[in-house]
Formats: C-alpha cells, structure tokens, sequence
C-alpha cells in the first residue's frame, strides 16, 4: 500500500495520505453483524431437541455453509464482508492496499478462531491490538492486511508514485557512439567523392560536359579578342575548392509533459487548466478546462476541490475553497497546507491529498 504515493508513510501508522485506520467501534459492529446469520441457523440446528438430523436441520446446515462462503468470497476479492460493507470499512493488504484473496483471508480467519477457541489467547490479543497504531491483531499481522476506512481500492497493477507507464527506449548497444548516425555514406560506396570528404558528389557542383573543373566555355568573340578576364590559361594550375562544410541541425530540446496520476490509476495529461472534484464546475472563462471526476462516497472531496495548472515554473495547485483543504507533499517528506485559492508550485513526485484521495505529479 505504502508503493502508491511518492510521500513518505504517516510516521504512525505507515500508511500513504488519505488512508485511513477503520475505527475499533465500527470494526466490532461489523464483526456482530457478520455473525448474526451463523448465530440464527446454529440456534435452529440446536434448538430443534429432535435426535438425529431433521429437515430443518440440514437446510440450515447448507445455509451456514453458503453464508460462510459467501462471506469468504467478499472479504477475498471485494475486500470487505456484510458487516463492513455496512460500516464502510475494508480488510486490504497493508503491502499493497488490495483484497487479501482466498488463502490470506482463510489464514487470517484460522488465526482468529484459534484465539477465540483458546479465550486467553483472544484477550491477549486484544490488549497488543489496542497498543498497536493501525490495530493489527496476531491474525492481521499473520496475513500482513490491516482494516482502513472505505475508499478506493489501489490499482491492480499498482507503480511507486511519479514512475512512468511508458516503456523506456533500449539503450544502444556496448561501444556505440551517442547521438544520431552520421549522415555521410562510408569511404568507396558509389557516389560518394572522397576528394570533397565523404560528401555525396550530386551535392556537388558539376562542371559542363567536355570541360575541366576550373575551366568555363570561351566563346569564339572571347578567343579573338584575347583572353577573358578571370578564366586562366591552359597550362595553368587549376586548384579546387572544397564545398564549406555542412554542418547538422542543432537538436531541438524535447518538451517535457506533465502527468497527474491519480489514486485510482487513471493518469490525466496536464497540458491547461485540470478541475477535480465530485462534480468540478469550471468558472467563467474556464470553458475550456478538462474536468476530472472523482468517485468518493465517503465525500471528503468537494465538487469542485481542486484545480492544476501550468505556467513558467512548471505546475501549480490551487485549493478552490474545499470543505476539507489539500495538502503537498514533497519527495522529500514535507507537508505543507494549501491555502484557498493560492497558487503552490509542486515538483515531480509530490504528492497532492484531496480529502481520502491524493494523486503524484510526473514529468515525461
């Protein structure tokens, strides 16, 4: 989990920004209510008094055994059962913020029942949680998972904050000079005058057909009035002159772009003004913004909470007057506190946090 921000973990809890530890309150409640159906049918399978397995005792049997399964698929892939799905809870993995999946659960509920098998073993237990910051229990920490309050679940394929989804270009191979390829053919291939350094002979300036280089076309007036001003006579030596060099176009400094990576894994290209929110309105003369929606049932965002821009320096952040404020968090580990509607200059891999959201600049 901590691998989806840039920003240092909350020096308490170990969690990225906008994560939250479940409540101790709400996790026992949703621990009654997932126990609630199971108490029911075990009462109607003992309370029947009859010997032997009646009807009715094997139709609750099968609905224990669905419910138990039916639980156990929610919590493996959904991250959250009955109870704290009610209570907006959610049971992740605390190394990557995703459901613990059939084995980890199964191995987290074994560890509890044994400690509630044993009793002693469960008060033990207790006390070490309550002593713990993120309220880790033996059976939490034997699954490495950890209850936080409802939220976006992190990507499948989650990346350390501000790395890059492209794929970066092959390095040149051991020995190969930088930069482009020369543009001059090799020594002795046709066309190529090697008088005149390697440069292609059509670019040359050729000499009308029957004369020498140096030599221009007299005309039959020219002859008899003497010789031409400028043209030598024969028997004279000619020198040739090399063309001026070319010289390459200088490389153009590539155009580095700015990407907001979002909690939820959507990357969105900051090229203008970016609004994010629940529902982000621009104002007048922000016709032309792009506007980003972010799903947030526990609403700690506001509509419209933020907004990024560009100019000179790189990106700005402005707080459009949240109910909740943002906050920046540098590479380096520093928080600092968004005043409304002022502009803050951000680097790459800081860390922006929105309510229970946050997103990482990256510059391509």
């Amino acid at each position: 989990m901590a691998s989806q921000t840039a920003a240092k973990p909350d020096r308490f809890t170990g969690l990225p920004p906008g994560v939250a530890v479940g409540p101790l309150g709400r996790r026992l409640v949703a621990h009654l209510i997932d126990g609630i159906v199971p108490a029911v049918l075990l009462a109607v399978v003992l309370g029947t008094g009859e010997p032997g397995l009646q009807a009715l005792d094997v139709v609750a049997l099968v609905l224990l055994v669905v419910w138990a399964l039916v639980v156990w698929w929610m919590f493996a892939t959904r991250a959250a059962g009955p109870g704290m799905r009610l209570l907006k809870l959610q049971l992740v993995g605390f190394s990557d913020g995703r459901p613990l999946g059939w084995g980890r659960f199964a191995v987290r509920a074994l560890v509890l029942g044994l400690l509630s098998a044993t009793g002693l073993g469960l008060l033990l237990m207790l006390y070490f949680l309550l002593r713990q910051p993120r309220y880790q229990g033996w059976h939490d920490q034997a699954a490495d998972s950890v209850v936080i309050r409802e939220r976006m679940l992190a990507p499948r394929n989650g990346r350390p904050a501000g790395a890059s989804s492209a794929t970066p270009p092959s390095a040149p191979p051991a020995g190969a000079e930088a930069g482009p390829r020369p543009l001059t053919p090799p020594s002795g291939s046709p066309g190529v005058d090697p008088v005149a350094g390697n440069v292609p002979a059509t670019a040359l300036p050729m000499a009308p057909s029957g004369a020498e280089v140096g030599m221009a076309p007299v005309a039959a007036r020219a002859v008899a009035a003497g010789p031409v001003p400028g043209v030598e006579e024969p028997g004279e030596r000619t020198e040739r002159i090399d063309p001026p060099a070319r010289r390459r176009p200088p490389t153009p400094t590539p155009v580095r772009r700015w990407t907001a990576i979002l909690d939820d894994g959507r990357e969105v290209p900051v090229g203008g003004l970016v609004l994010l929110g629940r529902n982000p309105q621009p104002r007048p003369g922000e016709e032309t913004a792009e506007l980003v929606k972010l799903a947030d049932e526990t609403r700690t965002v506001s509509k419209s909470h933020l907004a990024l821009d560009l100019d000179d320096g790189g990106v700005v952040v402005v707080d459009r007057g949240s109910t909740n404020g943002s906050t920046v968090t540098t590479p380096e580990g520093e928080t600092t506190a968004c005043t409304p509607e002022q502009r803050v200059h951000v680097t790459e891999g800081s860390v922006v946090s929105m309510g229970d959201h946050w997103l990482t600049l990256r510059q391509d």
